[in-house]
């Protein structure tokens, strides 16, 4: 056998020993994407659902915070009203309170001066 048959025998070999590998590679390679479809179909049948239920709930809170948001501007309102009754009721009762008093203690002053003459 001369060096020319040795080195296509060991070349022959070594692209045997390539295929082989390479066969290999593509059966895993063919494996994992059937698996990796299966996954996929899986999460999109899973995925799908889930962003419609969490795109209703998204839109019924933004409802709900509309709601919240229209009862806090009427409490605020309501609040504002409260504080102007309060405050006018305080200056309609205030004077005639303090006039009361005024009165009641010149008139104690003016009883006890004529009792004391």
């Amino acid at each position: 056998m001369t060096a020319l048959e040795l080195l296509t025998v060991l070349f022959a070999v070594l692209s045997l020993g390539a295929a082989t590998c390479l066969s290999i590679l593509c059966y895993r390679i063919h494996s994992l994407s059937k698996k990796l479809a299966l996954a996929l179909d899986d999460f999109c049948n899973e995925a799908i659902p889930a962003a419609i239920q969490i795109r209703t709930v998204a839109e019924a809170a933004v409802h709900d915070v509309a709601k919240v948001e229209a009862l806090l501007d009427l409490s605020e309102s309501i609040g504002t009203r409260v504080d102007s009754a309060s405050e006018a009721t305080y200056r309609a009762l205030t004077s005639p309170i303090i006039k009361g008093f005024a009165i009641a203690s010149g008139t104690k002053r003016a009883a006890e001066r004529l009792r004391g003459s």
